[in-house]
């Protein structure tokens, strides 16, 4: 997945080199003159950089800027999003074993059990306390 999204990233840089170069280049004031500056230009914007050395002045060219914002803002996005679904997948296989025959989830499940009827046994020691509180009120109308 990951060399997809490389091989796509690489796609857009080229495709936004040779888009800016010919919409940028023959304006005289222009500042992206040559393929490498189309490239700079390119790969500070994808990469959300954005230096503002070199900025296109063409309307054309300031509406593909913004687009090539958006997708490289996208693209880091799927990035980071593909990186942590990587890095939780290889955990979760990895984390991944029956411990239902492994000692210490019979400690630990040993342990729930105790603290459950432990539960039980004090809440039954309260509802008795709380029996003999109401047994021994007298209820006096008159109060």
């Amino acid at each position: 997945m990951l060399i997809h999204l490389l091989a796509i990233s690489a796609g857009i840089l080229l495709i936004g080199t040779v888009v800016i170069f010919l919409i940028e280049s023959p304006n005289d004031d222009s500042e992206i003159k040559t393929m490498l500056d189309a490239v700079w230009w390119t790969a500070a914007t994808v990469t959300t950089v954005g230096y503002g050395d070199i900025v296109p002045i063409t309307d054309v060219g300031r509406i593909i800027g913004i687009i090539f914002m958006f997708v490289g803002i996208s693209i880091l996005g799927i990035f980071i999003s593909t990186i942590g679904a990587t890095l939780i997948r290889t955990r979760l296989i990895h984390g991944k074993q029956d411990l239902t025959n492994d000692e210490q989830y019979k400690k630990i499940m040993k342990r729930i059990q105790l603290l459950e009827e432990t539960n039980q046994k004090d809440k039954e020691l309260m509802l008795s306390i709380l029996k003999e509180i109401q047994d021994s009120i007298k209820y006096d109308p008159k109060i």
